[in-house]
């Protein structure tokens, strides 16, 4: 309850003295010049208290923006799968001085906006090349400050609620789809068949549906030459995935493994054996000769996708085979693994040129 002591002042003047004290909660004290003034703070003070807001608004106005990122990169960052501090830093910048009371809608948008609007480079030289962020990308500084704020709000009570409940994210496209016309394939195919590794990189990446990242994070000790069973331990959605080498492809990493196996080492590494396999820009080159425009390494992925849905693979073989994340289908996810290989085998003879 709310005590009001009226107090007299040398020169004459009055104040009012309020100590708001409620089972539970540290009292909390004030002093105003006039009456209503003490009367309202102590209302408002003694509602908040009984909807467990009070004090969280107060630590709202003593802490900062600043300081939640911090303490988010320190305490919550390295449990994500992408542990990168730089969208956080970015927001740090902007708004880091900015208490977490006065962090409102209206600002974060301000700066959503100026994300949006604003350019980048990809390194410190004069006349480096200037990009724009996708809204995609926007979205993603976005949801990291908004996980930011709301381990702020329930972890740690700083804060009563989440200004980022107040900011649309902005409008994403549909996605890239890109693949390959068959005579673009065998272009490809011609020119990395040149270089021995990069084609079995290719060719997996076309025949499997992984990821770059997904081939550059295999050790043998995940592959099973004699059956052609890639295990994917490390994937985009956190979660382990088996994948086939058929036909060719299965001929060449068996024969990669002849030269390049080191037992528990990486199946794909520098010519040296030190580092991660360089991939990129061997992959250009092969594109550029190959004369194919608008071609991205990820893009074999949508690639492998068309082709295996082409040769009737179903929509349980699909998600297996590639690993995209559904709700409706996880549970036959490690099932339809095993009874996609028979998709994976006539897609490596459709590669091939041969008849399934």
């Amino acid at each position: 309850m709310a005590t009001i002591r009226e107090r007299q002042r040398k020169d004459g003047t009055k104040t009012y003295h309020v100590q708001v004290r409620i089972a539970g909660y540290p009292a909390r004290t004030e002093t105003f010049s006039t009456r209503p003034k003490a009367e309202r703070w102590a209302k408002t003070v003694e509602a908040e208290m009984i909807d467990g807001r009070h004090f969280r608004n107060v630590e709202a106005r003593r802490r900062t923006v600043g300081e939640a990122i911090d303490r988010y990169i320190e305490a919550e960052l390295p449990k994500k799968r992408d542990s990168s501090p730089t969208w956080l830093n970015w927001w740090k910048a902007e708004v880091g001085r900015v208490t977490l009371a006065n962090l409102t809608p209206a600002l974060i948008v301000e700066k959503r906006d100026l994300l949006a609007r604003g350019t980048y480079t990809r390194s410190k030289a004069k006349d480096a090349r200037r990009y724009k962020r996708s809204p995609k990308t926007v979205n993603k500084y976005l949801r990291r400050l908004s996980h930011v704020l709301t381990v702020a709000r329930k972890e740690w009570h700083w804060m009563s609620h989440n200004p980022m409940h107040g900011v649309s994210m902005l409008p994403e496209d549909k996605g890239r789809v890109r693949y390959l016309s068959d005579d673009e394939r065998k272009a490809l195919l011609a020119e990395t068949g040149k270089d021995p590794v990069l084609h079995l990189f290719v060719l997996l990446a076309l025949t499997t549906a992984c990821r770059a990242g997904e081939l550059l994070n295999l050790t043998w000790a995940d592959v099973d030459l004699k059956e052609g069973r890639l295990l994917f331990r490390q994937t985009k959605n956190a979660e382990p995935r088996t994948a086939w080498a058929q036909g060719t492809a299965l001929e060449l990493l068996k024969a990669h493994a002849k030269v390049r196996k080191i037992a528990g080492g990486p199946v794909f590494e520098n010519a040296s054996g030190r580092g991660r396999y360089q991939y990129a820009k061997r992959f250009k080159v092969a594109v550029e000769a190959a004369e194919i425009e608008n071609f991205r390494f990820h893009d074999l992925r949508h690639s492998a996708a068309t082709y295996l849905a082409q040769q009737g693979a179903t929509e349980q073989q699909l998600r297996a085979i590639g690993g995209w994340k559904s709700g409706v289908v996880s549970r036959y996810v490690h099932l339809a693994a095993e009874d996609s290989r028979d998709a994976v085998a006539r897609l490596a003879a459709k590669i091939e040129g041969k008849k399934s």
